[in-house]
């Protein structure tokens, strides 16, 4: 079985991301009088989307926030995201994490259709680990509250623009792609091993 990954639900925390930025992110560069030429040639990725090139220069500021000091490939404030809120369950934030590797992958230096298969391929094996038979009896959820944790705590990793911008680079890099799928043991740690 191939899993084509799915991106329906993209635009629904993208907007959500949205939302919460300043209002002059927002909005679209306002129109330069035909009489005045521009101060700089466009680039070819405000030219499609005049608010990734705002984006960039608001996420430039959000450099802080993208550090990862464990060096696990997530940053660390959600790291502390994963760690506060699945505190009650070991196989939880262990899962959460090799999910959130797999997100970070996507946002870090994804510049080839070759590159983004295989951060795909390990986000893949992250929401199979989530979704897995033993993960959901450790923590005690159902699918659907896996589910919509998921989303949650993808909102959280694509809390800046500038991450938002770098998964929306990835998304259009990984577009039709399709990836292996995880096989029936997903999980990068063994939770037939943890007690919760």
């Amino acid at each position: 079985m191939k899993w084509p990954y799915l991106i329906a639900a993209v635009p629904l925390i993208f907007l959500g991301v949205y939302s919460q930025w300043p209002t002059e992110a927002q909005s679209a560069p306002t129109a330069v009088a035909a009489s005045s030429p521009p101060s700089s040639p466009p680039s070819p990725l405000s030219t499609s989307n005049p608010w990734l090139s705002v984006a960039s220069a608001i996420g430039a500021a959000n450099t802080q926030s993208d550090r990862d000091q464990n060096h696990d490939g997530v940053p660390d404030d959600v790291n502390a995201y994963i760690d506060h809120t699945y505190a009650a369950s070991k196989t939880g934030q262990l899962a959460f994490t090799q999910l959130a590797q797999g997100w970070g992958e996507a946002i870090n230096d994804i510049s080839t259709p070759e590159q983004a298969k295989q951060a795909g391929e390990k986000i893949a094996r992250g929401i199979a680990c989530l979704m897995s038979d033993d993960v959901m009896q450790k923590t005690g959820k159902t699918a659907q509250v896996m589910y919509d944790e998921l989303l949650k705590t993808r909102a959280e990793m694509l809390a800046t623009p500038k991450r938002t911008e770098a998964y929306l680079r990835f998304q259009t890099l990984a577009s039709g792609q399709f990836f292996a799928d995880p096989g029936n043991q997903p999980c990068n740690f063994k939770s037939t091993e943890l007690s919760s």
